[in-house]
C-alpha cells in the first residue's frame, strides 16, 4: 500500500488493505478513515509489529462497515500471544454483517467474537486458524444464518462453549442459523450438544460435513427443518446413537429433502434417505453397499462410483423419480423392463461405465425422457423398440449420446422415431456399420456428432442429413466413403439444401476423402459460417473452388494438418466475410498466400509452426509481412502482435 494512506479522510472504499512490513502503510494509517463503508480486506496482518497499532486502527468507529475479512499470513511464524493481542484490538463496529477470518494464529479467539452484541452479523468464516483449540461462542449471535469453519487442525472437541451458553442457560443458541459447513478438520473427535434440553439449530436448513475423519459419535439429534445434508469422508460418524429408537431419529430429520454422501462414510446415514420427504439422493464413492434401501418419493437418485452395489431396493425405484444418473456401478443388475415402465416420470437417464449385464436397452419405455446418455457400456449389443407404445414416448426425447459401446451392432429398424430430436451424438462404438434410417426426418435435429466409428460405411443415404442441423462433426470414421458414382453418396448427404448449417468440423482418420469430395464438388453450404479442419494426415492442399463460394464464413481453422503445403489465395480473397483465421501444428506450410490474406480478416492465429513462425514472427521479409499487415492482431505462438 502506498504511504500515508490516513491522509485520504474521506476515503469511502477501500476493499483491501494491505499492511506493510518494512515499507508501506501501517495499519494506524486506517485510523482517520472513518467514513469507509461497505467492504474491508485487512490483509498480512502478520506485519503488526506492535498490537497496540492494531488499537489505531479504530475500526469500532468505522459504523458503515458491513463486511469484514482479517487475514495473516499462510506462512505466519509470529508468537501466537502476539497474534491475540492485535486480534483483540480489531474489534469492530457492531454494525457488521460478514466476518471472516484467515489464517490466524493465536491458540484461541478474542472475547468479542461472538459477543451477543454483534447483532447483525448474518455469515461468518472461520478458515485456516491451525493453532486454535476450540470454537468462539458464536452460538449466542441472534442473526447469524450462516456459518462455515474450515482446516482447523487444533479443534478435537467442539464443546458447549461453542453455543454461547451453558447447559442451565435458557437462551436458544443458534436462534437464526439456516446454513452450517465444517470442513478439513483432520483431529476433530466430539462434537458436544448444548446440554439445553432444546434443538441446538432449531431453524437450520443445510448441513455440509466435509473431510472430518475422526469425527465419531452421531450427528445432532434434533434438526427439524433440516433440508439438505452432506457428509464426505467422516468414516466414523454415526447417523443417530445406535440405542435411541430409529422412529425418533427419523422424527429429528422429518424436513430432509436432499441427502448426499460420499467417501467412506458410514453406512447408517443412508437410513436417512427414507424419510418421508427425501426428493434426492446422491451417493459417491461407497464401498461397503450392496442394496439401496427403499426410497419411495425420490426425484433425483445419483449413484457414482459404488463397486460393490449389485441391486436396487426389492420394490425397484419410484415411480416418482425425475432423474437417474449411474456412474461406474459395474455390479448394478439394471432392472428388467416391466420394473422400468413404471418410471413414468424419468426425464433424464445417465448410464456411463456400469450396469455390465445390460445387453439390450429399450427406447421408448420412458414416457417422458428427454436426455438419454449411455456410455462405456461394454456389453450392450442393440438400442430397440418394445413396448406399443414406444413411438409416442419417445416424442419428448431431445437429446442422445452413445458412446463407448463397443460391441453395439445396430439402432432400432425404420429409424429412430424421435421428432422433437436435437442432439445427437454417437461415438466409439466398434461395430456400428449404419446411422439411423432416414435420418432426414429428424426435422428437429440441430447437432450432430459422430466419432471413432471405425466400422461406420453409411449416413443419411436415404435422403440426406436433417434439414435444420446447425452443427456437423465427423472424426475418426475411416471406413466412411464415396460411392462409386461420380459424387458418391455424398450428394445424397443434402449438404448443399442445409441452411441452417453453421458448423462443420472434419478431421481424423479417414476424412481426408470427405473434405476433398466435398471441396470438389463444392457440397458445402454457402451459408456456412465456421469451417473447423484437423488431423488430416494426407491432405496436401486445399481446393480453392471448394472453398471460394464460402462467402458467409466468418472463421476457418486448421489444425495438425501436418502434409499440407500450401493455402488457396485466390480462394481465400473470395472469402469477403472470413474474420478469425486459426493455423495450428501444420509445420509443411512454408508461407501465406502471396495473394493476401481477405481484407476483412482481423484475427490470425498461428501456433506450431515452425515455418511460418520463423518467417513472421520477426516481421522478416517485407514482401511476405505486407501480405498480413493489415490484419489488426496477429497472434504468433504466446505473442500477441497488435497492428
Amino acid at each position: 500500500m502506498p504511504m500515508q494512506m490516513g491522509r485520504l479522510k474521506s476515503l469511502r472504499t477501500l476493499s483491501a488493505f494491505v499492511v506493510g512490513k518494512s515499507t508501506g502503510s501501517t495499519i494506524g494509517e486506517l485510523m482517520e478513515l472513518s467514513h469507509l463503508r461497505g467492504k474491508l480486506s485487512i490483509l498480512n496482518l502478520q506485519n503488526v509489529v506492535d498490537a497496540r497499532d492494531a488499537l489505531q486502527a479504530n475500526l469500532k468507529d468505522k459504523k458503515d462497515l458491513k463486511v469484514l475479512e482479517l487475514a495473516w499470513g499462510a506462512d505466519n511464524a509470529d508468537d501466537s500471544q502476539k497474534e491475540k493481542d492485535v486480534f483483540d484490538n480489531l474489534q469492530p463496529c457492531m454494525n457488521l454483517e460478514e466476518l471472516t477470518i484467515r489464517f490466524y494464529g493465536g491458540t484461541n479467539f478474542p472475547n468479542w467474537l461472538g459477543d451477543k452484541s454483534f447483532s447483525n452479523i448474518q455469515f461468518m468464516h472461520l478458515h485456516d486458524c491451525s493453532n486454535c483449540w476450540s470454537l468462539p461462542p458464536v452460538g449466542g449471535l441472534p442473526a447469524l444464518k450462516e456459518l462455515r469453519v474450515g482446516r482447523m487442525k487444533s479443534v478435537q472437541t467442539i464443546g458447549v462453549e461453542f453455543y454461547g451458553s451453558t447447559g442451565s442457560s435458557l437462551v436458544q443458541p443458534f436462534q437464526s442459523l439456516e446454513k452450517l459447513q465444517f470442513y478439513r478438520m483432520p483431529e476433530w473427535e466430539e462434537w458436544v450438544s448444548s446440554g439445553s434440553g432444546g434443538a441446538d439449530f432449531p431453524c437450520l436448513q443445510q448441513l455440509i460435513l466435509k473431510e472430518c475423519p475422526k469425527l465419531r459419535g452421531s450427528l445432532p439429534h434434533d434438526l427439524p427443518f433440516l433440508k439438505k445434508l452432506s457428509v464426505k469422508g467422516c468414516g466414523v460418524l454415526l447417523l443417530h446413537d445406535q440405542r435411541a429408537a430409529s422412529t425418533r431419529n427419523m422424527d429429528s430429520y422429518k424436513s430432509l429433502k436432499e441427502l448426499k454422501i460420499e467417501d467412506g462414510c458410514h453406512t447408517s446415514v443412508l437410513s436417512l434417505s427414507e424419510t418421508k420427504f427425501m426428493s434426492e439422493l446422491e451417493i459417491r464413492n461407497f464401498n461397503d453397499i450392496q442394496c439401496l434401501p427403499n426410497i419411495n418419493h425420490l426425484q433425483r437418485l445419483t449413484l457414482w462410483n459404488c463397486p460393490t452395489l449389485s441391486s436396487f431396493s426389492k420394490d425397484g425405484l419410484p415411480a416418482t423419480l425425475t432423474s437417474l444418473s449411474i456412474y461406474n456401478c459395474r455390479r448394478l443388475e439394471f432392472l428388467p423392463h416391466e420394473m422400468l415402465a413404471k418410471l413414468t416420470s424419468l426425464d433424464y437417464l445417465w448410464i456411463q461405465n456400469s450396469c455390465d449385464s445390460m445387453r439390450s436397452f429399450p427406447l421408448g419405455i420412458f414416457p417422458k425422457l428427454t436426455a438419454l446418455i449411455i456410455g462405456n457400456c461394454e456389453n450392450l449389443e442393440s438400442l430397440c423398440l418394445i413396448e406399443e407404445r414406444a413411438v409416442e414416448n419417445l416424442s419428448h426425447l431431445n437429446g442422445l449420446h452413445i458412446s463407448g459401446c463397443p460391441n453395439l451392432v445396430c439402432f432400432p429398424r425404420g429409424g429412430l422415431p424421435t421428432p422433437n430430436l436435437t442432439w445427437l451424438k454417437v461415438g466409439e462404438c466398434d461395430k456400428l456399420k449404419s446411422f439411423p434410417e432416414s435420418i432426414h426426418t429428424l426435422t428437429a435435429l440441430q447437432y450432430l456428432d459422430i466419432n471413432n466409428l471405425p466400422n461406420l460405411e453409411s449416413i443419411a443415404e436415404d435422403g440426406g442429413l436433417p434439414p435444420n442441423l446447425q452443427y456437423f462433426y465427423i472424426h475418426n470414421c475411416e471406413r466412411l466413403r464415396a460411392s462409386s458414382s461420380s459424387v458418391g453418396n455424398y450428394c445424397n448427404w443434402g449438404l448443399q439444401a442445409l441452411v441452417s448449417l453453421e458448423q462443420v468440423t472434419i478431421g481424423g482418420r479417414g476424412s481426408d476423402e470427405i473434405l476433398e469430395t466435398l471441396l470438389k464438388q463444392q457440397l458445402l453450404p454457402t451459408t456456412l459460417h465456421t469451417l473447423c479442419i484437423y488431423q488430416l494426415s494426407t491432405l496436401k492442399s486445399l481446393d480453392g473452388k471448394g472453398l471460394a463460394h464460402l462467402t458467409f464464413l466468418r472463421s476457418l481453422s486448421i489444425t495438425r494438418c501436418n502434409r499440407l503445403e500450401f493455402l488457396p489465395g485466390e480462394a481465400l480473397q473470395h472469402l469477403t466475410s472470413l474474420q478469425l483465421l486459426f493455423i495450428s501444428e501444420c509445420d509443411s506450410i512454408q508461407f501465406l498466400p502471396e495473394e493476401g490474406l481477405p481484407p476483412s480478416l482481423s484475427y490470425l492465429s498461428i501456433s506450431n509452426c515452425s515455418a511460418l513462425e520463423k518467417r513472421y514472427q520477426n516481421k522478416t521479409g517485407r514482401d511476405h509481412w505486407a501480405s498480413i499487415s493489415h490484419v489488426p492482431s496477429i497472434q504468433i505462438n504466446d505473442e500477441v502482435i497488435i497492428i
